[in-house]
């Protein structure tokens, strides 16, 4: 991801991407979640997996409020309709994803690839943003890394503790990191 020197976002530019956000972090909060209550056969290490997919989806679900808290408000622009899906692949790869049957790729899928490719978002968007103008984005882009990284790592030594092969990322990841590269919405790793 290019280095971009701070600049100046519009409000609307601003707006997309908060919104952008929120989707993304929802859509993280319902594939964990949905994972999380799925069927419990299996041994323990699935059932801490699912353990693990409740927490990182009520995370989500807190970053996701978090940024609804940030879209803005100006007169005659409903702030639920700025949440909305980037426009390309991202929102179809998450959708394939949320149909793998493979507990293991799924998780591996989304701490493998998902989950650092957010926090590349962020922190690139961290890195562009106006002190001033983007001061309480900041605020939440600095939170949402921290946790990401905590996720990130807890959810790795779950997985290798799982055996070899288990956080396999295989043609899922590939498709979510095209669909990453091709989500021209996110401008803070986009320079113009």
């Amino acid at each position: 991801m290019a280095e971009a020197d701070p600049a100046w976002r519009s409000i609307d530019e601003l707006a997309e991407l908060v919104g952008a956000y929120c989707w993304l972090e929802h859509r993280i909060f319902e594939l964990a979640g949905a994972w999380a209550t799925g069927p419990t056969e299996g041994d323990d290490a699935v059932a801490g997996l699912r353990v693990w997919c409740a927490a990182a989806s009520r995370r989500h679900g807190d970053l996701a409020q978090r940024w609804a808290e940030h879209l803005p408000v100006r007169a005659g622009v409903d702030p639920a309709e700025l949440v909305r899906a980037p426009a390309g692949p991202l929102a179809g790869a998450l959708d394939a994803l949320a149909a793998e049957p493979d507990d293991l790729a799924r998780t591996g899928v989304l701490t493998g690839t998902v989950l650092p490719r957010v926090g590349g978002v962020y922190e690139c968007h961290a890195r562009t943003a106006g002190p001033v103008s983007e001061g309480p984005v900041l605020e939440v882009l600095a939170e949402a890394h921290r946790e990401l990284a905590g996720e990130i790592r807890s959810s790795r030594t779950l997985l290798e503790a799982l055996g070899p092969g288990s956080g396999r990322r295989d043609q899922a990841g590939a498709a979510i990191e095209r669909a990453f590269d091709a989500t021209r919405v996110f401008p803070a790793v986009r320079p113009s």
